[in-house]
């Protein structure tokens, strides 16, 4: 009687194991596969004749370093998973 017990304890740890294992593959395939993109169209409102000199990443904001178009030299912080700008830093 112990090792019907004993042998059906066993089934009960190997299925649950195999259907956690499962719900984590499946949870690890769909986080992988749900990739959020950029909006087609992002404007930075810069005037015309600006020239984007420098572009840096960090985390999920890109820092664009612009300059000339009539204005001094100035960085564009952009949440990249929103595609909207967050501030400007002007340097005069």
């Amino acid at each position: 009687m112990d090792k019907l017990k004993f042998v059906k304890l066993v089934v009960f740890v190997i299925t649950f194991l195999l259907i956690f294992g499962t719900m984590l593959l499946l949870t690890r395939l769909y986080k992988k596969g749900n990739v959020k993109k950029w909006p087609e169209v992002v404007s930075l409102g810069q005037p015309e004749g600006s020239v984007i000199k420098k572009i840096t990443d960090a985390n999920r904001y890109l820092y664009m370093h612009i300059a000339e178009g009539g204005k001094s030299d100035r960085v564009v912080v952009i949440d990249a998973e929103k595609g909207k700008i967050i501030s400007t830093i002007v340097m005069e």
